[in-house]
């Protein structure tokens, strides 16, 4: 794995650095018909970046991301209430993450928010977690649960005892991810993963998460809307275009271009092909919806698929990349690989051409030997697909 990490280095594309590349002067012009970026860079300087930008389709890339990206660490004294009842899950949510804006700038270009529905407000407020710690007489630590009485989409990994989130309202987190897109307006695609929570744990006295059906979709659209201008988004709608169905445009015309796709957001919803019915029911080809969702291969609304097993599905996800889809998969999970420093499943990851691979640990954690983090190579922001690697997109993107 180390040599293909070489051989690919050359074609990293370090896009939040766009700024700092020099610009074309208004008397010239970059040749965009030259034979890669090198030969358009030493013509003209800065006309890498644009000869990419206009040659290299959005599928044609690959960044990395961050699992579960708005989940805060759950305090010892409320891991050990966990680790009493269930040590092995214990383990799998000893994790944590920076706030939305330090992965963004670290180069985390894929997000993923865990949306559980809340119309009328006040559902999560109450953790169960600190109503045992109270009735055992252990003062719960402070952690501001006021939003959660407003009416609307929280965002929390598991109800009850791991509810801490850098921004418990959706609407928040996708208001920090717009503030850094806005800051930095030449960034890559972020892809905005929506992993919608149906269930909560089994404990007595646990929140009755609520199911999402076609009203919470067309809540989370809403909000999605809310936020976020069309001219700021690629929906289904600007990628199917004129063809007849969403699987057709990308499986022929494709994705758009690197250069008409920056400082924008994919939405897309990770639930299983059956869940996410609803969110096309009355939307044939996702037509006025605002996400992307996984479904069968053959389906008319088929553009994204989530396949989080990059080891067992390494031969289906290139099949899948090489057809146009777009795909993400799992860096690392569960803690595992951090807490070992096993790196087969990252480059099981980085290999199999899913466009944005997600790991918990775009930074170490400190408490584990051998300081895994799964970043691309060079620490790139963005580079080149490996398994649809354009011809001549041999330089960076700056």
């Amino acid at each position: 794995m180390k040599r293909l990490a070489i051989s690919l280095s050359a074609l990293a594309l370090a896009a939040a650095c766009s700024e700092a590349a020099p610009k074309p002067t208004a008397e010239a012009s970059c040749n965009l018909t030259a034979p890669n970026a090198s030969a358009a860079e030493a013509a003209l300087p800065g006309c890498a970046t644009k000869w990419i930008d206009a040659t290299v389709a959005i599928n044609q890339l690959q960044s990395m991301g961050t699992h579960n990206s708005y989940k805060e660490a759950i305090p010892e004294v409320e891991m050990a209430l966990i680790r009493e009842r269930s040590p092995d899950a214990a383990i799998t949510l000893d994790y944590s993450h920076r706030s939305l804006a330090e992965q963004l700038d670290k180069g985390a270009r894929q997000i993923e928010l865990d949306p559980s529905d809340d119309p009328q407000g006040g559902l999560y407020s109450t953790p169960l977690a600190r109503k045992l710690l109270q009735d055992n007489g252990v003062t719960p630590p402070d952690y501001d649960l006021s939003v959660l009485a407003q009416p609307g989409i929280k965002v929390i990994h598991v109800a009850d005892i791991d509810y801490r989130s850098s921004c418990l309202l959706f609407t928040d987190c996708l208001k920090q991810v717009k503030a850094w897109s806005d800051a930095h307006p030449d960034h890559t695609p972020i892809l905005m993963m929506i992993n919608p929570k149906s269930s909560g744990i089994a404990w007595e006295g646990a929140a009755k998460v609520l199911p999402w059906g076609k009203d919470a979709f067309e809540r989370m659209d809403a909000e999605i809307r809310s936020v976020f201008s069309d001219d700021q988004l690629i929906t289904p709608d600007d990628v199917r275009g004129q063809h007849a169905t969403l699987r057709e445009a990308v499986t022929t015309t494709g994705w758009p271009k690197l250069g008409a796709s920056r400082g924008k957001l994919i939405f897309t919803i990770d639930l299983s092909a059956e869940a996410n019915k609803p969110y096309a029911e009355g939307h044939p080809s996702l037509q006025g919806r605002a996400a992307f969702m996984t479904t069968f291969p053959d389906a008319p609304e088929a553009a994204y698929f989530t396949m989080n097993e990059p080891e067992k599905q390494q031969a289906e996800i290139q099949a899948l990349v090489k057809q146009g889809f777009l795909v993400r998969t799992r860096a690392d999970a569960d803690t595992r690989e951090a807490r070992t420093n096993t790196t087969t499943r990252r480059e099981s990851a980085l290999t199999s051409g899913a466009q944005y691979v997600s790991t918990d640990y775009l930074w170490p954690d400190p408490r584990f030997e051998g300081a895994y983090t799964a970043t691309l190579p060079d620490n790139a922001i963005t580079r080149c697909n490996p398994v649809i690697l354009v011809a001549g997109c041999d330089a960076k993107a700056e």
